[in-house]
């Protein structure tokens, strides 16, 4: 038998480039790439959400996590590992309290759940996964140039 021998190099400089690429993204731009993502999910959101008065449905937005209104309440925070954004019921005193939201998507011990988040994420994830990149794709090309 003889003995075979693999030798590698430039790994390191590879782990350099891509720590570049992950930090040469604007900001900014990853989080309007995700909030365009974002409202794919948003979308099937309203239209799978329960309608009596329209508050919850006309409630689901894509929101910054900074966003003081999303605390508490039912919805999906989407991140790309350094930036994230929520999806889901935004509420608060100028436009109703959706705090019933989550009694909708899970039922309670008297109501059955009527679930519209957890589908839409199932629904869209994937196409929203695929926007973001292909948005950012052009940041990423610019900077391997």
């Amino acid at each position: 038998m003889s003995a075979m021998t693999f030798r590698s190099s430039g790994f390191r400089d590879l782990d350099r480039k891509l720590a570049a690429l992950a930090k040469g993204v604007p900001e900014a731009r990853k989080r309007a790439a995700l909030h365009v993502g974002g409202e794919l999910i948003a979308e099937e959101a309203r239209r799978l959400a329960p309608f009596d008065t329209g508050l919850l449905r006309d409630s689901i937005k894509v929101a910054d996590t900074n966003d003081a209104r999303i605390y508490g309440t039912l919805g999906r925070r989407v991140d790309d590992g350094t930036v994230q954004v929520y999806v889901g019921p935004v509420g608060s005193t100028e436009d109703g309290d959706v705090y019933y939201a989550r009694f909708q998507e899970f039922g309670t011990r008297t109501m059955g759940a009527n679930p519209f988040m957890r589908p839409a994420i199932a629904a869209k994830r994937p196409a929203a996964e695929r926007l973001v990149a292909s948005l950012l794709m052009s940041d990423v090309q610019a900077l391997t140039r």
